[in-house]
């Protein structure tokens, strides 16, 4: 059998909607490792926020922050920054509206306001993570892979129309907001890793069900999406499982002979 590189997203992936991993979720990453294909994480959370998934699951593999870095092994392979002067812009513009944000490199994550309002606690209670420290300068002195903003639809016009053309916008919860390199992707970082450690692009697949998930699963080898993913994520998908919470990795993996 041809050896696979094979990523997960996290959230209504790898996790069910309770924020907990089927048994046979484990069973199946722990068999395709067995079998010798590398098992990887892509996820929009920094490593910090996936280091207790990525150690249960004993996954040496992750590319975190919506590809702004890439680890192999655990070792930094690709880093992929935002843009410095074009954070200060949009610093700027979230100050004046009052939008709350959170800085991220790989491996922190800072808020910039002192106060905490709801829409920062309920977004961070959605990713089952903390609300972090304050520290209103974390960006001057860090390059970071990945920004926050807490804003409504009604909103986005401030920010998503060509006013900052170095960012992408992905909205990843009702008021949440993921700020990433124009360039930047989940599968941009995918590609670079698996011709850096020698997969053709046939021999990658990607499980996902979210809107941050969509150029991966459209584009590599074999793209899966989850049975309660994204209407357009499925569109665009080789394959569709079961959902998060009814054993979809599990079934895919199956079908596929991989375990």
């Amino acid at each position: 059998m041809t050896k696979k590189m094979i990523f997960f997203d996290i959230d209504g992936t790898l996790l069910t909607d309770e924020k907990t991993i089927l048994n046979s979720t484990r069973e199946a990453i722990r068999t395709l490792q067995e079998n010798g294909h590398e098992v990887a994480i892509a996820t929009g959370r920094n490593a910090l926020m996936a280091k207790e998934l990525i150690d249960e699951l004993n996954v040496p593999n992750y590319i975190v922050c919506n590809g702004a870095a890439g680890f192999f092994h655990h070792e930094e392979v690709y880093s992929n920054p935002l843009n410095d002067q074009a954070l200060e812009r949009l610093i700027k513009v979230a100050d004046k509206h009052d939008h709350q944000m959170i800085y991220e490199t790989a491996k922190e994550l800072k808020r910039r306001s002192e106060k905490v309002n709801e829409e920062v606690s309920s977004g961070m209670k959605h990713v089952g993570f903390p609300v972090p420290d304050a520290d209103r300068s974390f960006y001057e002195n860090h390059d970071l892979t990945q920004a926050l903003i807490f804003y409504n639809e009604k909103e986005s016009h401030l920010y998503e129309d060509g006013q900052f053309p170095e960012f992408r916008f992905v909205r990843w919860y009702e008021s949440g907001v993921d700020i990433l390199p124009a360039d930047g992707s989940k599968f941009e970082t995918i590609a670079k890793m698996a011709a850096l450690k020698g997969f053709e692009k046939e021999d990658v697949i990607a499980f996902g069900d979210g809107l941050n998930d969509y150029e991966m699963i459209a584009n590599v080898g074999l793209g899966i999406a989850m049975g309660n993913g994204e209407s357009i994520v499925r569109e665009v998908a080789d394959m569709v499982t079961a959902s998060n919470n009814d054993d979809g990795i599990y079934k895919a993996l199956k079908e596929l002979e991989l375990i």
